[in-house]
This record gives structure tokens, sequence and C-alpha cells, in this order.
């Protein structure tokens, strides 16, 4: 009997100790824990049946970086952002660092010193924008690693310091918008912030007032964010909810927010463009019958919730007095550990990589099986392979993307024209400058395709469909006749660039059947349209200049060329308005700093 006492009294001493967490006010963190609800994961359509496309990923710079959690690409390189704080570009097989926001630190545990980019983004011009998690959103010259703050972290927007800057970008007005996932906790305590009730916003700093509006406020961990391709929307990721919001910038629905998709069967992070008029949205954890989320699970219990947060804040206390008093790196890691992302455990091995079309719709996926990658935060198209990164990893990922999305890499090219565009034109006279002497063999063992992508890529769309149509009368001419509209714009032989393909005629063998392609400048003209198209989602980036060099794809001119398709529709995406469903999650507003 006595045993059982003890062991009675035991457990009655634990149930009143969690009723004084639970139920006592002025416990830190002091915060509101309330209920709310998300809609449960659902299963992939079953015509997408797990594969194993991304098994043979490889790995690269293993134990050279840390936590490549971001992409963007310029210039035909591409950029990450790392932990211990730095801003990177890669360059064949090194690791090139171009700036720092952050403080020397001697380690991760000192994460909140050295800063954490999270967001990446170059405008038109080129300038390199990036959210850095404690630091806030900076503006960086590449080229001399100079920069300029942006929006300072230490300042209030709407009454709330944003605690974690996560993704941003830009607009081609130079309008900025991010997410700030949570305002009570840094993304050091990122364990406590999905705990905590929805504190996430969407912003938009005004380039021309230099001011912050809250557009969004009570997103559930406000993550990834994308401009459609024409300006007219953008998509928020809300990771702890599974879903991602549309918020409307144009048309009568303008300054309306909607679900853009829910019941996503994992964790969303980050978001980015597939090339198509679509996303590409990883899954930092995925989730099945047989791994359901825990977070999910304690969402409808606000004191369950409340419970874990002050017990770790309790247990972190002391920890942090003493490092106050006495500084060492053993305590540090410590109050590091308690609440971090770092040491959050990722349960199930299954890597997913969702492609998402402009309504919403789930239209293909690919994972990775064997456990070789894990815990991925970012996809992105560059160079012909798909770009994987983990805040967690050690490495950085990569697969051709014909073997991750099939259907995507005859749009390659493509992807990355639509990354840059305006200053490619530049780079067009150097490329058929070495194809002059022999006018008529270069020009087809070059590939028309490398015009194509550096002259901005519109004139690629075209330019195929005339060269299949004269095939018919002759065999011989269309090849020339594929080739006389871009020495045309080498040829700018001083004469307008385009327009003098039909006089330039490199080819003297076809000088007469050149005014017959006199039918390409309607193509090209027929191809400006989808030119703003193109310049909307990142312009400046002449990056994809050099890229068609170093890529293989020459062969498929014309099918990297053909699906500009005009597939961002936003008219069709509003099929479940989110506002109603749930008015407590996505909640728009209006306020200047």
């Amino acid at each position: 009997m006595g045993y059982l006492k003890r062991v009675g009294t035991f457990f009655i001493y634990v149930a009143v100790f969690f009723a004084i967490l639970a139920f006592v006010p002025g416990i830190p963190p002091n915060i509101q824990f309330s209920e709310y609800s998300v809609v449960p994961s659902k299963a992939v359509n079953p015509g997408l049946a797990i594969n194993d496309r991304l098994n043979s990923a490889e790995r690269l710079f293993e134990g050279r970086l840390k936590g490549p959690e971001c992409f963007d690409s310029y210039n035909g390189e591409l950029y990450t952002g790392l932990h211990f704080g730095h801003v990177v570009k890669i360059v064949g097989d090194e690791i090139v660092p171009i700036v720092k926001f952050g403080k020397p630190c001697n380690g991760i545990w000192e994460e909140s010193k050295c800063g954490r980019p999270l967001g990446l983004r170059f405008d038109k011009k080129g300038t390199l924008y990036v959210a850095d998690a404690y630091y806030g959103i900076f503006k960086v010259d590449v080229k001399t690693g100079k920069y300029e703050t942006v929006v300072d972290a230490s300042e209030e927007i709407k009454g709330k310091r944003p605690r974690v800057f996560n993704s941003l970008d830009v607009a081609s007005n130079g309008d900025i918008y991010w997410t700030d996932s949570s305002y009570n906790f840094g993304i050091e305590d990122g364990l406590f912030a999905i705990l905590d009730n929805p504190t996430g916003r969407l912003i938009r700093y005004n380039a021309a007032t230099k001011k912050n509006e809250v557009l969004l406020h009570d997103l559930v961990f406000a993550n990834g964010i994308r401009l459609s391709s024409d300006e007219s929307y953008l998509v928020v990721v809300e990771s702890i909810a599974s879903r991602i919001i549309r918020y409307n910038l144009k048309g009568p629905k303008a300054n309306q927010a909607e679900v853009f998709i829910e019941g996503i069967p994992g964790v969303p992070d980050n978001i980015y463009h597939d090339g198509q008029g679509g996303f590409l949205v990883p899954l930092i954890d995925s989730s099945d019958a047989e791994h359901p989320q825990l977070i999910k699970s304690l969402i409808p219990h606000p004191n369950i919730r409340k419970v874990i947060v002050r017990l770790l804040t309790l247990i972190e206390k002391p920890f942090k007095m003493l490092d106050e008093v006495y500084p060492n790196e053993f305590l540090k890691k410590i109050v590091h550990g308690i609440g971090s992302f770092e040491y959050t455990p990722i349960f199930n091995d299954l890597v997913t990589i969702l492609r998402i079309d402009a309504n919403g719709k789930i239209i293909d996926a690919a994972y990775c099986t064997s456990g070789k990658i894990r815990g991925i935060s970012a996809t992105f198209i560059h160079d012909n392979y798909l770009w994987i990164g983990s805040p967690m990893a050690e490495y950085l990922a990569r697969i051709p993307l014909k073997d991750a999305f099939p259907s995507l890499a005859v749009t390659a090219k493509k992807v990355k024209a639509s990354e840059s565009t305006a200053p490619a034109a530049p780079h067009t006279t150097a490329k058929p400058a070495t194809t002059t002497p022999a006018p008529t063999t270069p020009k087809p063992t070059t590939t028309t395709p490398k015009p194509t992508t550096t002259t901005t890529p519109q004139p690629s769309t075209t330019t195929p469909k005339p060269t299949t149509t004269t095939p018919k009368p002759t065999t011989t001419t269309p090849q020339p006749s594929t080739t006389t509209p871009k020495p045309t714009t080498t040829k700018p032989i001083t004469t307008t660039s385009k327009p003098t393909t039909t006089t330039t005629t490199p080819k003297p063998k076809t000088t007469t059947p050149a005014p017959a392609t006199t039918s390409k400048p309607d193509t090209t003209t027929t191809t400006t349209t989808p030119k703003p198209r193109t310049t909307t989602p990142t312009t400046a980036k002449p990056s994809t200049t050099q890229l068609p060099k170093a890529t293989t794809t020459t062969s498929k001119p014309a099918d990297t060329t053909k699906p500009t398709s005009k597939t961002v529709k936003p008219a069709e995406a509003p099929e479940t308005k989110s506002q109603t469903q749930k008015p407590d999650k996505v909640k728009s507003s209006t306020g200047t700093q």
C-alpha cells in the first residue's frame, strides 16, 4: 500500500504542477493561447503515386556548407543563404562568399548573432534583396558586396516588431512583399513559434513611400512567397496550416485573400516558379496515414500547447541566467537546443516536391524514398538541374530536371529566360559574331536555342514554327531560314536588329529564299505578347545568356520554347474562398508602419 500511495502522490503533484503551468497567469512567456483549426492533410491524387525520381540526387559540397535554404540566380550563377549568416555564390565547385549582415560568431548556437538569410530575390536591375531572419531586409550589390538596410529589424510595424524575416519577392515597381513568420518568437525558438497562436503576417514595403503595410495577419507561420508572372496576385505559404493563400493584387478581387490550396500532405516551406505559370513546393516534412503531423494534433488544444511552451521556457531560463553571469559555450548550446528547429526530429524519411498549377491543383509530384536527402525547404530550377536545399543539411543537392520533372525539362531554357530577360540582348551580338565566319553550318550547330534564350526568349517560341512550315517548299532552305533570324540580330550590321532578317541573308545561296522568310518578322511581332510575361517574374537576370552555353539542351530548341503558356489565369484560382471559410486564419488588414 505504501508503494501505491507514493505513486499516487507523485501523479497528484505532477497534475498540480501542470495545472499551475496551464492556468496560473504571468508565467513566461506571457502570451495568449487559444483554439483554432486547420484542414487536415489530404492524400495526393492517386494518379500521382509515390515514385523514386529524386533518389538519384547528388550531394555537393558535403561538409563545406550548412543549411542552404533559399535560392535565386543571376548572370548564370546560383546564389543561396547559409547558416552563420553568409549569402554565397556557387561557381563550379567553389563557394564564393558575397555578403554577411550579422556579427562574427563561434557557431550555430550563436545564430541570433551570426544572422540567418532565409529569402533571396533579384530585381530586374540585378540588385539582390535578402531577408535575414534576425537583422531585417537588405539591398545588396553582388559585384561589390556593399549593402544597405531596407527594413530594420528593430522597427515596429503596426505595433509589433517582426521576429522572423522569412521570405520575400520584388515587384517590377520596386515594392517588396515579405513574410514575418512570428512577432512573438525568433527563429532560434521556432518550436515555440509553431506552438503559439498564429502570428504570421504578409507585409508590403512600398518603395515609393518607404513604408511597410500589413496586408494579412494571423497567418499560421507565414513562410514562402511568390508573385505570379503577371503580378496580378501572389501566393504565400502557411507552413503549419499546410496551405497556401492567394492574395489578389489586381482585378475585381484586389486586396482580397482566398485559399489557393489547403490540406497539403506535409509541411510546405518555400515556393518557386516552375516556368509554366505554376509553382514548385517542397515539403520539409511529409505526412501520411502512418506519419501524421504531431503539431497539427495539438492545434485544437491550447492548454497543452501552453504547458509545453511554458515548461520549455522554465527549463531554458536557468541556463540563460547562468550564461549571462558566466558566458560559456556549453550553456549557449543548451539554450539554443531548447526550442530550436535544428533539433526538432523529422520522423518521415519520405521527401516530397509538389508541382502546383496556377489554379491551385497538384499536377505532379516527385519523391525521394531512399533517405539520401531529407527535410528540404527549397527547390530551384537552374542550368537544367533542380537544386534542392535544406536548413538542416550540410550539403547542396541537385538532380537533372529531366529526372525530377520530365514535363518541365523541355522548358528548362524558358525557366532560365524568365529569371533574366532585359539584359540578355547585348550578348546576342557576341554569339552570332562567332558564327559569322561560317554562316551556314555554324548557325545550325551553335543551335538557334542559344540565341533564343539570350535574346529575350520570346522569339524562340515563334521561330521554330516558321521553320516547320518552310521545310515543305524546300527541305534545304528551312535550316538557313532558321538561322537567318538569328544572324539578323547578330548582324546588327547597324541595321534594325530583327527586321533585317530578310535583307542580311547571311547565306548567299539562299538570298532568294530569304525574302520568303519575311513572314518571320510577322511571327516575331506575335511573340512580343509573351514578353511582359517573362519579364515580370524576375526580369533582370542576364544569367541566361551564359547558362545556355553550359547546357546541352540545345538539341531541343523547339520544345523548350513552346510552353510559354500563359498559364497564370488568376480568375480560376478563387474556387475556395478562405476568408469566409477561415476568418480566423487569413485576416486582411491595411495599416502602415
